[in-house]
């Protein structure tokens, strides 16, 4: 994972690789977060179609992740937006 540097709107422009967990018998899907705000983040999808809401987990152990709703798809991209009643932290 990179690291970088938040610009003036708490923004991180890093890309780095997480994984979308929709839950039940649907394996984890690998993704790139291509954009990261506050409030969601922009991701690029590499294989089925996201469901509408997932866990989006930062790290393959699981202990940094918050939970999506989709707010926009155009191909493989997709806006989200953190659900912040549903957000898990560990």
């Amino acid at each position: 994972m990179t690291t970088t540097a938040l610009d003036r709107n708490g923004e991180d422009h890093g890309r780095y690789i997480a994984w979308l967990d929709a839950g039940g018998a649907v394996p984890s899907m690998r993704c790139r977060v291509e954009d990261v705000s506050k409030g969601g983040a922009k991701l690029r999808a590499f294989g089925a179609q996201v469901p509408d809401e997932f866990t989006l987990h930062f790290n393959r152990r699981g202990d940094a992740k918050v939970r999506c709703r989709v707010t926009a798809r155009a191909g493989l991209k997709y806006d989200v937006e953190f659900v912040p009643s549903l957000a898990i932290y560990a």
